[in-house]
């Protein structure tokens, strides 16, 4: 008893210590669930601490579920003795104190990737390995789909669901319930490099987005509660001619709005922005492939297109449980191949790459590649995501991606994936996360293959 008072004791000092007005978990000690703790609550608490308790005899002495209590578990069931469980008013997550009920830690920030969620529970890493077989990306440009398959690994970083509403500063919600912050760190963008064709290899990269948090390129919403997230169906759609009167122009009643300025300008949250521009006037607008600028002037030399900017729709009401909604942000680089084995090269006897594309290192999909790709924010969800181009390869009425023919059959431009199983997650905290999630994007003027949609969906494999 020595012993055990003892502990007490010098857990009450901390406890007091910390400041009585907020009990860091309200109701942890609270062994009989009558929102109160008294002292012999705090024995059983202690015993457990010294192994001369089981767990089980009372598992509101471990808050944080890890199987053992510990001192700032034992200070947390003091406050609640001296405060009781009714959790801080004044409270709120990312106020830098463990002071709501729910909350597992506070950083005193709502971003993620720092071991504690945006939503206050500790994060866990969720590797997946990507399932070859059901992992693909499809191009699709006007003739045929090029289908390529997707390997490698992906983790995703997500907090825990909380049975209640995450509120922020102001009394803001944050997270409704069973909301839970994804983040998708930029080191766990793992792809192999893919095969295209046997010409080229293709490279996929994840990028910072200081926004997001440090070393993140990515993050959403998994929604485990009663239902899923809203709005998780996604439609891209991108028109390559909105310059009024312009012979490659159709008009809006089949595309976007004509823009005579070309200052248009599309927002869908979460970074996913995007600009008119006038083809031949900046990089983003004026690659190789565009043929068909007309700088400089000569016969047979069309008029500058405007292009749009991408029109992102998010739209299906309220979806199921376990749906999944992501913003990343990745680089797709082409290197040309030169060899017959696909993204393989070799070192000359001078030292220097068959394929030059690979750098010094003669390595596809390093830092010293020499086409590393531009950056791109696409949204990821485990709905439907479809693409579309109007006005393609500047041609009036023209059409690429869901609901056009594609040499003569419907184009590939829509995929569907699958939402996760939000109980298998709760049940093992280290699960991957399981469905397969998909994408949607556009390019216009690509320099081997003109105009392209491109969809992917990535499942990983079954444990």
């Amino acid at each position: 008893m020595a012993r055990i008072a003892t502990v007490i004791t010098a857990a009450l000092a901390l406890g007091l210590g910390a400041g009585a007005a907020r009990a860091e978990t309200p109701c942890a000690g609270d062994c009989s669930g009558d929102r109160s703790v008294a002292i012999n609550e705090l024995i059983t608490c202690v015993n457990i601490a010294l192994g001369s308790a089981a767990l089980a005899t009372c598992s509101a002495c471990d808050p944080d579920g890890n199987g053992t209590v510990a001192i700032n578990e034992l200070i947390s069931a003091v406050g609640a003795a001296l405060n009781g469980c009714t959790p801080s008013t004044d409270g709120f997550c990312g106020d830098g104190h463990i002071n709501v009920e729910g909350e597992e830690c506070d950083d005193g920030n709502n971003v993620g990737g720092d071991t504690c969620a945006a939503n206050c529970t500790i994060e866990v890493r969720r590797e997946t390995e990507l399932d070859p077989t059901k992992s693909l990306s499809t191009i699709q440009i006007t003739a045929l789909p090029i289908v390529l398959t997707v390997s490698g690994h992906q983790a995703l970083t997500s907090g825990r669901p909380r049975d209640t509403a995450v509120m922020g500063a102001d009394g803001q919600q944050l997270f409704a319930p069973g909301e839970t912050p994804i983040v998708i760190k930029t080191a766990d963008v793992q792809f192999n490099p893919i095969p295209i064709m046997g010409l080229f290899c293709a490279c996929v990269r994840g990028v910072d987005v200081p926004e997001f948090g440090e070393g993140i390129s990515g993050m959403g919403l998994l929604g485990c509660g009663p239902q899923g997230l809203p709005d998780v169906n996604i439609r891209v759609e991108l028109d390559h001619d909105t310059t009024p009167d312009s012979p490659g122009n159709s008009g809006s009643s089949s595309g976007l709005p004509d823009d005579p300025e070309c200052d248009d300008h599309s927002d869908g949250g979460g970074g996913l922005v995007s600009s008119a521009c006038l083809e031949g006037v900046g990089a983003s607008c004026s690659g190789p492939g565009s043929e068909h600028v007309a700088a400089p002037s000569g016969p047979g030399k069309r008029p500058a297109a405007c292009n749009s900017p991408s029109v992102y729709t998010f739209s299906g009401g309220q979806g199921p449980r376990g749906s999944v909604l992501l913003r990343t942000n990745t680089t797709n680089g082409v290197l040309a191949n030169a060899t017959s084995t696909p993204c393989e090269a070799t070192k000359k006897p001078d030292g220097s790459c068959s394929a030059p594309d690979f750098g010094d290192d003669c390595l596809p999909c390093t830092d010293d590649d020499l086409n590393q790709g531009t950056p791109q924010i696409s949204p990821t969800t485990s709905g439907t995501a479809e693409v579309i181009i109007y006005d393609t390869a500047d041609q009036a009425g023209a059409k690429l991606g869901e609901g056009a023919i594609c040499g003569g059959t419907p184009c590939k431009g829509k995929v569907t994936g699958k939402v996760a199983d939000c109980e298998a997650l709760i049940a093992d905290p280290n699960a991957p996360l399981t469905g397969a999630l998909v994408t949607a994007s556009a390019q216009l003027d690509n320099e081997t293959s003109g105009d392209l949609v491109l969809t992917t969906i990535l499942e990983g494999k079954v444990q």
